[in-house]
């Protein structure tokens, strides 16, 4: 497994990542991240299209319906930011990304610590060319191990 980078397999499950300016309100933001069935997550740029967020699909659904949310579940931050019109800044999640020459083994380590399903992949001006979606990991794995038996 160490021999595949993120530039093999990042484009197996999925070709486009989802981006979304920072000043996008949740109607934009829930948009994005349907356009693909297979988005786990829209990436949060910048005016100067830098990742600066990430809005993991559960933590977007859990601002759309936070009025349904038994109140023992709900978080500190809620009330605060959804007394106004959230913005994508408001409800992204501190950027985590992976860059094409990594090997998959540390893009999963990152993935597993911040408990995300799909990496952004950046650039070296931190510009989001991609993502790493968890199944091209599974997918990779299954191809090493068919032609290991």
């Amino acid at each position: 497994m160490k021999r595949f980078r993120v530039k093999n397999i990042r484009t197996i499950i999925t070709q486009e990542a989802s981006v979304i300016r920072e000043d996008a309100n949740l109607l934009n933001v829930a948009e994005k991240i349907v356009e693909d069935p297979k988005t786990r997550s829209v990436y949060v740029v910048d005016e100067h299209d830098k990742l600066i967020g990430i809005i993991p699909v559960i933590e977007l659904v859990q601002y759309l319906y936070y009025d349904s949310i038994p109140q023992e579940y709900v978080l500190y931050r809620f009330p605060m930011v959804l007394s106004s019109e959230p913005k994508a800044r408001d409800i992204m999640l501190p950027p985590v990304w992976v860059k094409d020459d990594e090997d998959i083994k540390s893009a999963f380590v990152k993935m597993f610590k911040n408990g995300l399903k799909e990496l952004p992949v950046v650039d070296d001006e931190m510009h989001v060319i991609g993502d790493l979606n968890i199944l091209e990991l599974i997918k990779a794995w299954v191809e090493v191990n068919k032609h290991d038996n």
